[in-house]
């Protein structure tokens, strides 16, 4: 995969730095995770899908968007009557896109999802595209799924969720158990995740991946030098918070229809001193190229490596097996230790979370790993097995054979752990 400090767009922006500033801003800009539009439209419908296998019921499907606001707060998402009593909401659906304000028609990331899940109903007249107040009573729609990129600061989920609740309909129907809520997103960091959970729906949050951050990507010290990086380079006001992106996040992610708000300024803002952001106005079109390439031969053993499995970053398996394979040995390697829930193993290998789960699932039914996610005395005994294959055990004679796994990698029966 090639590294985003080696295109010509990084080596500029990298140019801007001084001197001394220059291997940590490769660093920074080698740390941004780049997700492809496949990747991103594949693994979104899947999660919709899977997310929505055991409903009894229709599900209806929202882009997360802007929304228009009043003095106080943003309008309701459907009309209802003013009166006290008796306010049965009515009206048509929110539109999938529509600009915040009339003088700017620009379009985000909603219209990419707003398209996804048009493909999405068409394929199956399980969901309904932003259905109307009586299409969820006539369908009895059973499930209200909003769908968004990424869970940064939560700002704009919140103000979708709460557009809805304002609704006395919506209000009634949750508190009838008729409708539970759901956001799925492709990632979210912490802090935003944390606030959407607390809203008055209690929706139910689904991600592919955890989402990059400079605090969770480095340890502290070079969080803190990428931190100052970013505040001493920020072409607008060197704000201790805002420097790093919205709220402060300090997102390490952009996407090839965009680079979210979120991300440090260095990395998307075009204001003062002449500053060339390598995402100019959040946009990706320069760099694309390189998203969803395939992953970097490299990148396992680096992974490897974090985990502190050095034996097994640098063995000759790599090679001979699949890459379901090398997989489930990162897997059983990020399990030799804490913690053990699907965010933090997402973070740890890189894996997505649907990813891990089918994996774990596969592992415990091999007698691998336990039900708390804990490594069996057979799941060591696989992993010791494997940092003890050196050269003198691969077959060098058929270049083109890659073993077949689980079996081919699983010790004899009285291998010791």
């Amino acid at each position: 995969m090639t590294k985003l400090s080696k295109t010509e767009e990084g080596i500029e922006w990298i140019s801007q730095l001084h001197e001394d500033d220059q291997s940590l801003g490769c660093k920074l800009l080698d740390t941004v995770t780049l997700v492809g539009q496949d990747e991103f439209v594949s693994n979104l419908r899947q999660q919709i899908i899977n997310n929505s296998n055991n409903i009894n019921g229709k599900v209806a499907l929202f882009a997360e968007r802007e929304l228009k606001r009043g003095k106080n707060k943003v309008y309701k998402l459907y009309k209802e009557p003013k009166r006290k009593k008796n306010r049965r909401a009515e009206g048509m659906g929110p539109q999938p896109v529509q600009p915040k304000i009339n003088y700017d028609l620009k379009v985000g990331s909603e219209g990419l999802i707003a398209w996804l899940i048009s493909d999405i109903c068409r394929d199956n007249n399980k969901f309904i595209s932003h259905p109307s107040p009586n299409q969820i009573r006539n369908k009895k729609i059973r499930k209200f799924v909003l769908v968004t990129d990424i869970i940064g600061s939560g700002d704009r989920v919140l103000e979708y969720l709460e557009s809805a609740w304002s609704v006395a309909s919506i209000k009634s129907w949750k508190s009838l158990k008729y409708l539970s809520f759901v956001v799925i997103a492709y990632s979210g960091t912490e802090l935003g995740i944390k606030r959407v959970k607390h809203h008055k729906t209690c929706p139910t949050i689904n991600i592919i991946k955890p989402c990059p951050t400079i605090d969770t990507e480095f340890d502290k010290k070079t969080a803190i030098q990428i931190k100052s990086l970013c505040i001493n380079y920020d072409p607008v006001d060197k704000n201790q918070i805002d420097s790093l992106g919205h709220r402060g996040s300090g997102v390490l992610l952009a996407f090839a229809h965009g680079c979210p708000n979120n991300a440090p300024r260095i990395l998307h803002k075009l204001k003062k001193n002449n500053w060339k952001p390598i995402f100019p106005k959040r946009v990706t079109t320069a760099t694309r190229h390189i998203f969803g390439e395939k992953d970097n031969p490299n990148e396992l053993k680096k992974r490897l490596e974090r985990l502190h499995e050095t034996r097994l970053a640098n063995g000759h398996w790599l090679t001979q097996v699949t890459k379901e394979g090398q997989k489930i040995i990162l897997l059983l390697a990020a399990l030799r230790r804490g913690p053990r829930f699907s965010n933090a193993i997402a973070r740890k290998t890189g894996l997505t979370i649907p990813e891990i789960e089918i994996l774990l699932e596969q592992t415990k039914n091999w007698g691998w790993v336990s039900e708390k996610l804990y490594l069996t005395e057979s799941g060591k005994t696989q992993l010791s097995h494997i940092r003890k294959i050196t050269s003198s055990n691969v077959d060098t004679n058929d270049k083109n054979k890659v073993l077949y796994f689980p079996k081919s990698l699983r010790a004899p029966q009285n291998a010791s752990s």
